[in-house]
């Protein structure tokens, strides 16, 4: 070997020195978006299902106080009604006409369900017990989780 070629094969090149990469910037600029989009997203389920979740919610505290006999299943009767025009926006008085946006089952359900709902307010109260409302609780609850906005 030559002399003066071997010395040179020890040398090391110097590291290359650390430089932001340019596409760290993107990264940042594609996390933010995401976020925003995703707090968005969440802002918006928020606004139209948050008064189906506080309704549903109503809806089970007084099927509780039924059950547990703090109120008496005429004024549960009573409540009931109340929950469903307040969770669903309906006027006053439940009308026999269904809500425009029922879907077409629910259109031939809410009929029945309105008659037999005027029946129970206008059915003595010993006549009455917490067992009879209990498909009305849960079919309230049904239209709730579907249409409440």
């Amino acid at each position: 070997m030559n002399e003066p070629a071997s010395g040179l094969i020890d040398i090391i090149e110097p590291a290359v020195p650390i430089a932001p990469a340019a596409g760290s910037w993107l990264w940042v600029a594609v996390t933010g978006a995401v976020l925003v989009s995703l707090v968005i997203a969440l802002l918006a389920l928020w606004k139209n299902k948050w008064p189906a979740y506080r309704a549903i919610k109503h809806l089970r505290k007084l099927h509780q106080q039924v059950i547990a006999g703090e109120l008496t299943p005429s004024d549960g009767v009573v409540l009931l009604v109340q929950e469903l025009r307040h969770g669903l926006r309906l006027p006053q008085q439940l009308t026999k006409a269904a809500p425009q946006i029922f879907s077409q089952q629910d259109k031939h359900l809410w009929e029945g369900f309105v008659g037999q709902l005027d029946a129970l307010r206008y059915q003595p109260g010993e006549m009455l017990t917490a067992a009879h409302l209990e498909p009305y609780f849960s079919q309230i609850e049904i239209w709730l989780q579907r249409y409440c906005r």
